[in-house]
């Protein structure tokens, strides 16, 4: 008889509420009928890119504000989707050998940038130079050059955009 009365207090005290308003749950739970109980997420920086914290603390595949988008998209809040944003920044925005037009657009950027040479005569003068078999344009900065490439001084008082061309697609 003890033990059933021992066993009939402890089931008793398992049913008190261990949170409330006035004692909240910890770090990523929520309280639910009186018990702390995990929540995936708290807010969306606790989801993966292109995902957002729901009002039931899911992560689901969407979006509520631009953060919740790759660098660059912006969120429609009316369909929740990561949509292609106007570029700002041809190195963050654009792809390989493209620029960020003033329109907001990447653009490629044509020219002698990752053109093959034999030598400088090949790269269209203004003192472009033909280096590592590519042509290397002229720069001041970063800024000059599109995206993939760095703007580098190879020899003295020589500054040319440079990448890797031999990594682009169909070079060898």
């Amino acid at each position: 008889m003890s033990l059933l009365f021992w066993l009939v207090v402890a089931c008793a005290k398992s049913t008190v509420a261990e949170c409330s308003a006035e004692e909240p749950c910890g770090f990523a739970e929520e309280c639910i009928a009186g018990q702390c109980v995990a929540a995936t997420c708290a807010t969306s920086l606790q989801c993966g890119i292109e995902q957002y914290c729901s009002s039931d603390n899911t992560c689901v595949s969407g979006c509520e504000a631009d953060t919740d988008c790759m660098f660059g998209d912006v969120c429609n809040t009316s369909t929740n989707t990561c949509e292609t944003g106007e570029c700002s920044d041809t190195h963050l925005d654009c792809g390989f050998g493209e620029f960020c037009s003033v329109q907001g657009d990447c653009y490629d950027a044509g020219g002698y940038f990752c053109q093959d040479c034999e030598d400088d005569g090949d790269c269209g003068g203004n003192g472009n130079i033909c280096f590592y078999d590519s042509c290397g344009v002229v720069c001041d900065d970063d800024r000059d050059c599109p995206g993939g490439f760095s703007c580098i001084m190879p020899y003295e008082g020589v500054r040319l955009c440079y990448a890797p061309c031999y990594l682009q697609e169909g070079k060898e």
